[in-house]
């Protein structure tokens, strides 16, 4: 589930409210803070239980500072977190497939030369 998080700054603090989930609201001094902050909560109000936080997905909504830059970071934030996933997605079919060949008896080098890797990246695969 995604839980939309409203952001308003009052003064030198960062407030969050999630609409829809009645008492989550909170506040930081920063973004990194608030955060944090914003994901105890929605646990909390959610009765999530321990350790969810990090798994919840957050939809930042900035609109109301009314800042003309804000679209592009979040679309650059948005392009981020897409970019990471795909490492991830990339990387662990990276480690699938050279395994593949080198139980099919491929050379470290042949097994980089066709994944577009460094030999040295295969042998760091193969050791794990």
């Amino acid at each position: 589930m995604t839980y939309r998080v409203v952001v308003t700054r009052e003064g030198g603090h960062w407030l969050a409210d999630v609409p829809g989930l009645a008492g989550a609201h909170t506040y930081a001094g920063n973004l990194l803070a608030l955060d944090d902050a914003v994901r105890e909560v929605v646990a909390l109000v959610q009765d999530l239980p321990d350790g969810a936080e990090p798994e919840l997905d957050l939809d930042w909504d900035f609109s109301a500072l009314d800042d003309p830059a804000i679209p592009e970071a979040v679309g650059l934030a948005q392009r981020r977190r897409a970019l990471e996933v795909e490492r991830r997605t990339l990387a662990a079919q990276t480690r699938e497939l050279a395994g593949t060949f080198l139980d099919r008896g491929w050379s470290v080098r042949d097994v980089a030369g066709v994944l577009g890797v460094s030999p040295g990246r295969v042998s760091q695969l193969a050791a794990r």
